[in-house]
């Protein structure tokens, strides 16, 4: 068994930590494509296209990876929802494993 299945909340931390930057470089390299194409574009266009990436990488990245750690404590995948309240990835840390190597 890997580091990440021994450690799921710390896979979960990592995972969200992870999001920044991959978040900024797929802003980044849309945002010099969209200059590329319409060098006079608005700054309002340019930020509500940063908050769109922000939202769709984020989703793209944290539903699979928290589903998988979902899966590997056993549990539902409509957890997931905790995640879109405040706060509730403090929920998310505290779901205890149900996983039968634990149990051993």
């Amino acid at each position: 068994m890997n580091w990440f299945q021994r450690h799921l909340n710390w896979s979960a931390v990592i995972s969200w930590l992870a999001l920044y930057p991959i978040t900024f470089v797929a802003g980044f390299i849309l945002g010099l494509i969209v200059i590329g194409v319409d060098p006079y574009i608005s700054d309002e266009a340019l930020e509500g296209l940063s908050y769109l990436v922000g939202i769709v990488v984020g989703l793209a990245w944290i539903l699979p990876t928290n589903g998988w750690i979902l899966k590997r404590k056993s549990r539902s995948l409509w957890w997931l929802l905790i995640l879109f309240v405040p706060f509730g990835w403090i929920v998310f840390l505290c779901l205890g494993n149900r996983s039968e190597w634990r149990l051993q």
